[in-house]
């Protein structure tokens, strides 16, 4: 990967955490008519699910690498990311999709170890993983 696109996923993927870092935000100075905590909920569930896709194309090129069938893992994954939107209580929906983004990660540090992820993305996605996790527990404190 050139190394102009090596920085534009870095750039791409912090700022796919802000949305999440400004929920943080809008609990501590709500705007009326923002939702924070629904859109958070959502946007997590988008996110989990993207993340997911990564794995399941992953899977398709690199099959014989992967010590789990990411086709399965990755499907049941979204699934659960989008069920915790199904009316469970607001901080049992964020920890449940917190847990989600670290059994991603975890996927992800195997795929590192098989020689599937380079060492820069993985360092990348643990690093947007720590700060995604630490709002949805921030979130779940202040809701």
């Amino acid at each position: 990967m050139k190394k102009t696109d090596t920085r534009l996923a870095q750039i791409l993927t912090y700022g796919g955490t802000l949305p999440l870092v400004a929920c943080v935000v809008l609990s501590f100075a709500p705007i009326a008519g923002i939702d924070s905590n629904l859109f958070a909920r959502t946007y997590s569930a988008i996110i989990i699910s993207f993340l997911c896709g990564i794995h399941w194309a992953i899977f398709l090129f690199f099959a014989e690498k992967c010590s789990h069938n990411l086709l399965i893992t990755s499907n049941v994954i979204a699934l659960l990311a989008w069920c915790s939107l199904l009316g469970l209580d607001q901080q049992i929906t964020y920890i449940f999709q917190a847990v989600c983004f670290l059994i991603v990660l975890m996927l992800d540090f195997k795929l590192r170890n098989a020689g599937v992820l380079p060492e820069w993305f993985y360092h990348l996605r643990r690093n947007a993983t720590v700060i995604v996790v630490s709002c949805l527990a921030a979130l779940a404190v202040l809701s």
